[in-house]
């Protein structure tokens, strides 16, 4: 849970930097941004990747989003899915930004950590600047924005496939769950690290 909260510091102080944060940031990060009516929210979650120590892969598993009351006002819980097993993630304030996102961008930094045996903190840091620089075309309906954190980074050499990262984020900015669909995916550059996120419903 703990890097996940750093990730949100991390995500948030780019979201307030309004020289740096695009739109995509402010999109997602917006108070409020989660604005679902239903109880529950599920996305189809899934990870490929090598068979290395510390990687769990993912054939098929789910991200559970469950709005919750409390004392402080309305919640966000988020739960992962995984061979029908229930893992509690964290719970976050619904009036803040979208915490899906932060889910994923985590998952990303560990699995690449991982793999490459690279500091986690640095690879934190180029999703943040990444993301914070992101523009988002106008559009109606979903639109996809796709970053490339590791593009023009000076250690991409050590980095193999991940030097090639792209990452796809597809939002629905008049939506009341913006994030449709989240992609971490390696092949065009050779590897076989790939993570999607789907929602399974409008």
């Amino acid at each position: 849970m703990r890097p996940l909260r750093a990730m949100l510091l991390l995500v948030a102080l780019t979201a307030a930097t309004g020289a740096e944060a695009g739109r995509l940031a402010e999109v997602i990060f917006r108070p409020g941004a989660f604005a679902a009516t239903g109880e529950v929210t599920r996305y189809a979650h899934r990870r490929e990747g090598p068979e290395v120590r510390g990687l769990q892969l993912v054939p098929e598993g789910e991200l559970l989003v469950t709005r919750e009351a409390s004392a402080e006002g309305p919640r966000l819980a988020l739960v992962q899915r995984v061979d029908g097993r229930d893992q509690p993630v964290a719970s976050f304030s619904a009036a803040g930004g979208d915490p899906v996102l932060l889910w994923f961008l985590e998952n990303t930094v560990r699995s690449m950590a991982t793999i490459t045996e690279g500091s986690p903190f640095y690879i934190r840091n180029r999703m943040r600047e990444a993301l914070g620089a992101a523009g988002l075309a106008e559009a109606e309906g979903p639109v996809t924005a796709e970053l490339r954190p590791f593009a023009e980074d000076p250690k991409r050499a050590a980095m193999g496939a991940f030097a090639g990262l792209v990452l796809r984020i597809t939002v629905d900015p008049s939506a009341p769950v913006p994030i449709r669909a989240l992609e971490a995916d390696t092949t065009a550059a050779g590897g076989i690290y790939r993570e999607t996120l789907t929602l399974e419903a409008p």
